[in-house]
């Protein structure tokens, strides 16, 4: 609730932010339309690239020596993420930008009814380990303009980021034990992109990004991800 809550708040200042500059139009140039201050939402698919299989190796060791039925075991690789940006064009050429990402979690998963011996009989189980991360990120932008309507642009940034991975256990539909590890790390960035003017203030862009070594490798462990992000830019 609280990142749609985020992504809501965003959207709607944007929304009241261009009514205000729709209601008072500013005389702009063709080539100075694209200078100045930004603001922007973003709504992507994060993909870890790395090989799971010892995470679900682990998983499978934990039901060793008891009888089970049904075990299925398997990794969720990609989820949705989301950005909220803020950003300053200083040329046609060159922007900086600095946003709030929230990316995708990883989960890995086990499943099966366990006999545990007391008498009760198969007992459905369930074990999640799980991995996300995201934070502040401080960026330089180069763009390569294809006539008016249409640009390329290349990204490096540095990733504050924040990471978890949470171990959840249930038995019988009820938690029974869990944990998690925190830590902070930083990362670099690299992309790539492309955006499309619909007119002087709104901007559709598609872009790709890039972390090796997500997390704290002494606490959460590191994962490689990528991102896929589609969003709109408000000029101010």
């Amino acid at each position: 609730m609280k990142k749609v809550s985020v992504i809501v708040l965003v959207v709607v200042g944007l929304a009241f932010s261009a009514y205000a500059d729709a209601a008072h139009p500013k005389r702009r140039t063709r080539n100075a339309n694209r200078i100045g201050p930004y603001a922007g939402a973003m709504v992507a698919q994060s993909s870890y690239t790395g090989d799971h299989g010892q995470d679900e190796q682990d998983l499978n060791d934990t039901f060793n020596g008891r009888p089970t039925q049904d075990l299925s075991i398997g990794t969720k690789d990609k989820d949705l993420g989301y950005a909220a940006q803020f950003g300053y064009r200083f040329s046609r050429y060159i922007a900086a930008e600095f946003e709030l990402a929230q990316y995708g979690e990883l989960r890995s998963h086990a499943r099966a009814s366990v006999d545990f011996g007391n008498g009760a009989g198969f007992l459905p189980v369930s074990i999640d380990l799980k991995f996300h991360g995201g934070g502040p990120k401080l960026s330089v932008i180069g763009i390569l303009p294809c006539g008016d309507k249409f640009e390329l642009y290349g990204q490096v940034g540095m990733l504050f980021a924040s990471s978890e991975r949470q171990l959840i256990i249930k038995v019988n539909n009820q938690s029974n034990s869990f944990g998690s590890v925190k830590g902070d790390s930083s990362e670099v960035v690299y992309g790539a992109g492309a955006a499309w003017h619909i007119n002087q203030m709104y901007t559709i862009r598609l872009g790709y990004e890039r972390i090796n070594d997500l997390g704290d490798p002494n606490k959460t462990g590191t994962e490689d991800l990528t991102n896929i992000a589609l969003g709109l830019i408000v000029r101010f």
